[in-house]
């Protein structure tokens, strides 16, 4: 006997669901695969069946979620009919280090008891791709075997790579495989690559995920969704703060050609999400905060096709950086956020020829091996501050202290490929360091004092530095423009 899906295109291609099937959703990002496995959840709880979910999210995160899409899991969880299981606490770190596949799976097997119709997990990968290999995907198949449950399990990544061997190895044994797409026009797209028996139809099922309903037959008006990833117009940047306070070169620049909001917390954006469309997301961290941020990730996500970014000033973990794009981030940038490669990540994620480049279409200087004059400083400068793509550079200006050569270590010191320049500047030295914030001229400063203190100077070097376009007046009257 087959289960319905809940998805209505699927169910009329495929039947369903085998009772007792397992079933993974590959994909990417924004793919709309937990969309899916609340809806397949909220089919069983319709006909009465009993259901579980295991996801990284938090509870309230997914019950407000569902209750986006229109799906009732509240109340059938309060009643027990919903059974909701976290990655929490150290269960995440047991699993991935256990040399025994055993001990992780009789934890959930005491969790998910009795017994239920339905288990949704989003990602399983984390069940399977850890340090036991493939011996952990042996179990994992023979764990969801026992459960009597039919799973629907999500996929971290597509099917565009080769998957690690423990991928492989369950994707191999599944009932049926599906893949999900994204399509430019905002519409969402299954292919079902594996499935038992095979359906006798072929190609893509297209559907739409909207608000209140979920993934339904595309309507034929999705402006508003496809619009989403325009990064011009009147869409606004939405920028949340976690723990740590947006900087405001920072902040400036991510909303010098957008309006920008800015939601008190997680929640404040989740509802601004449902409420219109936004040209930009970024959520800016402190890392003691990162698992929150992935969290919040992972709800928000569904609600917006917008570029939705992680940002931190502070050096973020690879593994937290794994799991924010995991969660759904287009990007994660940390560690001194450049704004030249942010703004090309962003270009990126946008994927939008509509877009203005800021940053790719201006025009850079050629780049120089050794000293401008001080007068092509000054035009060059004029230049810069006038044009349309923000001005974003930062200036450092130093005394001439008593250093010898210090003109030639400076050359030496700057990225001559990225259009960086030195030149004379009223009695000192100044330095043009290209798409540059404060932070990453105070970087430089500190880099020519240690190369100088290498060569046996050991006066202490300082450096006025204007970063452009915050202190773009000062700018001008440093070089009397």
């Amino acid at each position: 006997m087959n289960l319905a899906t809940g998805i209505e295109p699927l169910d009329e291609r495929t039947a369903g669901f085998r009772r007792g099937g397992t079933y993974l959703l590959t994909g990417g990002a924004d793919t709309a695969k937990l969309a899916f496995l609340l809806q397949f959840l909220d089919a069983g709880l319709r006909a009465g069946e009993r259901v579980a979910l295991l996801s990284a999210a938090a509870p309230d995160d997914l019950l407000e979620q569902a209750d986006y899409f229109g799906l009732d899991l509240a109340s059938h969880w309060h009643k027990g009919s919903c059974v909701l299981l976290g990655f929490k606490g150290d269960y995440p770190r047991r699993v991935v280090h256990t040399p025994d596949p055993d001990e992780a799976f009789d934890e959930l097997r005491h969790l998910v008891s009795p017994p239920v119709d339905r288990i949704a997990i989003d990602p399983g990968s984390f069940l399977w791709s850890t340090r036991a290999g493939s011996s952990m995907a042996r179990r994992f198949s023979g764990w969801a075997e026992e459960s009597g449950a039919t799973v629907a399990a999500s996929v971290a990544s597509g099917l565009e790579d080769r998957p690690d061997p423990s991928t492989e190895w369950v994707l191999q044994r599944a009932s049926g495989v599906l893949h999900f797409a994204r399509l430019a026009n905002g519409l969402h797209q299954i292919d079902v690559q594996r499935f038992t028996p095979p359906p006798e139809q072929a190609g893509p099922i297209s559907l739409e995920l909207v608000a209140g309903k979920g993934l339904v037959p595309p309507t034929g008006r999705i402006e508003r969704r496809s619009s989403d990833r325009q990064t011009s117009g009147d869409a606004p940047l939405v920028l949340v703060e976690l723990g740590a306070t947006v900087p405001d070169d920072l902040a400036g620049w991510l909303g010098r050609d957008r309006g920008t909001e800015r939601p008190g917390d997680g929640m404040a954006l989740l509802r601004r999400l449902q409420g219109g469309p936004a040209s930009l997301v970024c959520i800016y961290v402190e890392r003691s905060r990162t698992d929150e941020a992935i969290d919040l990730i992972r709800t928000a996500r569904p609600l917006t096709t917008a570029p939705l970014l992680l940002l931190s000033d502070h050096d973020l973990r690879s593994g937290d950086r794994a799991e924010a794009l995991d969660a759904g981030a287009d990007d994660v940038l940390s560690d001194g956020i450049d704004l030249k490669e942010l703004d090309a990540r962003i270009r990126r994620a946008s994927e939008s020829d509509r877009r203005s480049a800021a940053g790719a279409a201006a025009e850079r200087p050629i780049p120089v091996d050794g000293l401008l004059s001080e007068e092509e400083l000054r035009s060059l400068l004029r230049e810069r501050l006038s044009s349309e793509d923000g001005a974003l550079f930062s200036l450092l200006r130093f005394d001439l202290p008593s250093v010898p050569d210090l003109g030639s270590v400076l050359v030496n010191a700057v990225r001559a490929e990225s259009g960086d320049l030195v030149a004379p500047l009223g009695g000192g030295f100044a330095v043009l360091l290209q798409d540059a914030r404060a932070q990453q001229a105070e970087a430089f400063l500190r880099r020519v004092q240690t190369e100088l203190r290498q060569h046996g100077h050991s006066v202490s070097l300082e450096a006025e530095i204007l970063s452009s376009p915050d202190e773009s007046d000062s700018i001008r009257q440093l070089i009397g423009a």
